[in-house]
Order: structure tokens, then C-alpha cells, then sequence
């Protein structure tokens, strides 16, 4: 497939064509003109007439194509053109396959409220993007995933222990509100705690066969905690593998101001969850859709899959036409000089 860069000069191509048509009309009147006036009266007609032949006439008429190819080929030259193909490669791999019986759990969303999640980097609001994300989240759902919410500054501001009733659990989140402060300067947020407590809701399920989680829904930014806000969020971690519960960080932030993804991504590397960053809110929203299902391995092998891929290139076609149109100047003029005794 050939493309064009500017495609808008290969419609003035007939113009061109027309333009060549009248070139060569005056060419050879300017040729005959020559012609009659480069010999003495005398014997004018005798040399004309024994120029003239099959040969010069059949040439007029290959002068007129190749004028015809010529100004085409610059035009096409001109235009940009690339020829678009595509290669195939395949590869052949060994994928290890997972025989899996579904096991629907819990999920836990712990959602910080901080003055900080007030910030506006993300529309409309830290706070107010993950929270309708998380209500359209927990609507379209399994039914029969169960959820609780726990809503955290420096303390608990509000929860709610697991249940199937998705009305009030988006009715929780729906009343959620960012807690009153100046971020950074009266900013007081406890992620350590809000982990052991959504652990402590989800302690009376882990010793089931089911698989239950907590998804952490914060901008990173810590600075409180017993004895301080790193040991407390370490100490919920150690709990959380203790417990078999990955956490999955949503980290809500595009500024630096009161954010720390490094420290989700931390949290969710320990725990053997998946740190999501907001960089696409589309593909947060793919992500948590993955999450209202767990799955738990029963038995595996590995399969060959041969993995086809097709790679796309692109010849620059722009050198071939202008290398064509040199040739055919080249004829050109050989053909004039020829036939005519002169270059045009």
C-alpha cells in the first residue's frame, strides 16, 4: 500500500499533464520554426523534407509520454510517498497453563480521605476520581463478591464490614467526604492502621479456601503512626502475608506534592498484590474489573503456543521516482538532440 505525505500535490497531477500537453505543442513549433529558418532558401525544403520521416514523427510521440512520465514522477517524488508492508515472524514458546476452579472472596476498600486527596491534579479531585471509580467498580461487579469499606486519616472516619448488599455499600461511599485541613501543613494520615484494621475485618475469613483482599486506595503520603508511620505500616504488612491477603495500592496522585507511590508499590510487592498507578483512569478501571474475581490454582502444565507477530514497514519511495525521473531527462535529451539538434 503506498501512502502519501502530501497527498494534496498528487491531485494537481492532471494540471501537470495539461501543462506538459501545451509545453510540448509550442516545443514543436519552436522546432519547425528552427528548422525553416536554419537553412538558405534555396535549399530549405529540400533539407526538411529529407529530415522528415517515420522515425522523427514516432518520436514526437515518445517525447510527449516520456514528458508525460517525467513530470509525474516528480510530482509523486514530490508528494512524499512511502510503500507500507507487513512481515510476519513467529515464535514458538513454552506458556505454563493454570487449571483453575473460581473461588469468589471479599475485598476490603480502604480509602484515604486525607486533607491531601482534596488536591485537584487529578479530575475532579484525588478523593473524588477514586470514589466514583470505585462505586462504578463495586456496581458491575460479581454478585457475589462481598465488600467492606474502611474510610482513614489519622484514624478511622468511617467502615463497614463485609456484606453483599451493594446498595449500601456504594451508599457508604457516596457519603465519604475529604477530611477538613490544609494539605501539608495539617495533613495527618495513618496508612498502617487503616491495613490492620481492613485485616482485622477480613480475620474471620482467611481460614477459608476462599481468597479475600484489600485495595488501598491513597496518594502515598504518610506521616503518622505508632511508634511511627513507616514501622506501622511495616507491622501491617508482616500481618497481611501472616494472613495470605495481597493488597492491591491505588496510588491517586500526577503531582509530587503529598504523594509517594514508591511506598503503594512497596506494599503491594510485600504483599503479593498489584500497585496501579493513575497515570489512566481507564486503565484503573480495566484493572479493578480483573479484581472482582479470584481464582485459586489446582493443578498446572505447560503449553507450546506459537505466537505469530506482525511487524509493520514502511520504503521511502521518494529517491526511486526522482532517480526515475533523472533517467527519463536523460533520454529525453538525447532524443531532442537526435532528432532536432537541439535539448528540448
Amino acid at each position: 500500500m503506498i501512502e502519501f505525505a502530501k497527498p494534496e500535490l498528487v491531485l494537481l497531477v492532471p494540471f501537470f499533464v495539461a501543462l506538459t500537453f501545451m509545453s510540448h505543442y509550442f516545443a514543436q513549433k519552436i522546432k519547425r520554426s528552427l528548422e525553416v529558418f536554419s537553412f538558405p532558401p534555396v535549399h530549405r525544403l529540400i533539407k526538411i523534407a529529407a529530415k522528415k520521416g517515420v522515425r522523427r514523427h514516432l518520436w514526437r510521440e515518445i517525447g510527449l509520454v516520456l514528458k508525460i512520465a517525467l513530470i509525474m514522477l516528480i510530482t509523486f517524488s514530490l508528494a512524499g510517498p512511502t510503500l507500507s508492508t507487513f512481515s510476519e515472524e513467529s515464535q514458538t514458546v513454552d506458556i505454563p497453563m493454570v487449571e483453575e476452579d473460581e473461588v469468589v472472596g471479599g475485598i476490603v476498600l480502604a480509602v484515604d480521605v486525607s486533607p491531601s486527596m482534596g488536591w485537584g491534579d487529578v479530575s475532579p479531585s484525588r478523593f473524588q476520581a477514586a470514589r466514583d471509580l470505585l462505586m462504578e467498580f463495586v456496581e458491575n461487579s460479581s454478585e457475589k463478591v462481598r465488600f467492606g469499606v474502611i474510610a482513614f486519616d489519622a484514624e478511622i472516619k468511617d467502615s463497614l464490614p463485609l456484606t453483599e448488599d451493594k446498595e449500601r455499600v456504594v451508599s457508604v461511599l457516596g457519603g465519604l467526604r475529604v477530611s477538613e485541613g490544609l494539605p501539608c501543613l495539617e495533613e495527618v494520615s495513618d496508612i498502617g492502621y487503616a491495613m490492620s484494621t481492613s485485616l482485622s475485618l477480613l480475620a474471620p475469613y482467611t481460614s477459608s479456601p476462599d481468597t479475600y483482599v484489600i485495595i488501598l486506595v491513597s496518594d502515598g503520603f504518610a506521616n503518622y503512626g505508632f511508634p511511627d508511620p513507616f514501622t506501622s505500616i511495616t507491622l501491617a504488612v508482616e500481618k497481611a502475608v501472616n494472613q495470605n491477603v495481597p493488597i492491591y495500592a491505588m496510588h491517586i496522585a500526577r503531582i509530587g506534592v503529598d504523594s509517594n507511590p514508591e511506598l503503594l508499590e512497596w506494599i503491594a510487592d510485600e504483599t503479593r498484590g498489584e500497585f496501579m498507578d493513575s497515570t489512566s483512569i481507564e486503565e484503573l478501571r480495566n484493572v479493578l474489573e480483573l479484581l472482582a474475581k479470584f481464582h485459586t490454582p489446582t493443578s498446572s502444565w505447560s503449553a507450546t503456543v506459537e505466537i505469530k507477530t506482525t511487524i509493520p514497514q514502511r520504503t521511502e519511495l521518494g529517491h526511486i521516482f526522482m532517480f526515475g525521473s533523472a533517467i527519463v531527462i536523460v533520454l529525453l535529451w538525447i532524443g531532442n538532440y537526435k532528432h532536432f539538434k537541439t535539448w528540448f
